[in-house]
C-alpha cells in the first residue's frame, strides 16, 4: 500500500486494524445473552478480552519497531531499540486504552471504568515486555 510515496508495511497495517478492532468492540453494544465469565467461572469474559487485546497491541508495536521502526519501512534494524522506546510504545497503548474508556462515558449501553484503565494499562505492560523479552538482542 501506498501512502505519500511511502511503503507501509503489512506489520504495521496489521496493528493498525487490531486497534480499529478494540475501537470498535469498545463501542458497540454487547447483547444480553453474552457470556460474563469464562467456562469456569472464574474470570470476567471483558477482563480476557481486555488482557488479550491490550497486550497484542503493545507487542505488535514493539516487535514493529524493532523489526521495522517508527517509519513502518524496512529497515537494517534488528531488535528493540531501547527501554525508552518499549515504555514510549506501551504508554501509546495505555493512553489508547483511556481513550476508549472515556469514549465509553459518552455511550449509552457502555461504561466508563477506572478498573478497565488500569486492566488495560497493566496489559500493556505485560505484553510491552514480554515482546521485549523475546526480541532482545544484546549489543555485540
Amino acid at each position: 500500500m501506498q501512502i505519500a510515496d511511502r511503503s507501509v508495511s503489512a506489520l504495521w497495517l496489521l496493528i493498525v486494524v487490531l486497534a480499529v478492532a478494540i475501537l470498535v468492540a469498545s463501542v458497540v453494544p454487547v447483547p444480553a445473552a453474552t457470556p460474563q465469565t469464562d467456562p469456569t467461572g472464574s474470570v470476567d469474559t471483558t477482563t480476557l478480552l481486555h488482557i488479550v487485546g491490550y497486550a497484542t497491541l503493545t507487542a505488535g508495536g514493539v516487535i514493529a519497531v524493532a523489526r521495522e521502526g517508527w517509519s513502518g519501512r524496512r529497515q537494517q534494524r534488528r531488535g528493540v531499540g531501547s527501554v525508552g522506546t518499549v515504555a514510549v510504545i506501551i504508554a501509546l497503548v495505555a493512553l489508547f486504552g483511556v481513550g476508549t474508556e472515556l469514549l465509553q462515558a459518552t455511550i449509552p449501553w457502555r461504561t466508563f471504568s477506572v478498573a478497565e484503565i488500569g486492566l488495560n494499562a497493566a496489559s500493556a505492560a505485560a505484553g510491552g515486555l514480554l515482546a521485549t523479552m523475546w526480541f532482545y538482542r544484546p549489543a555485540e
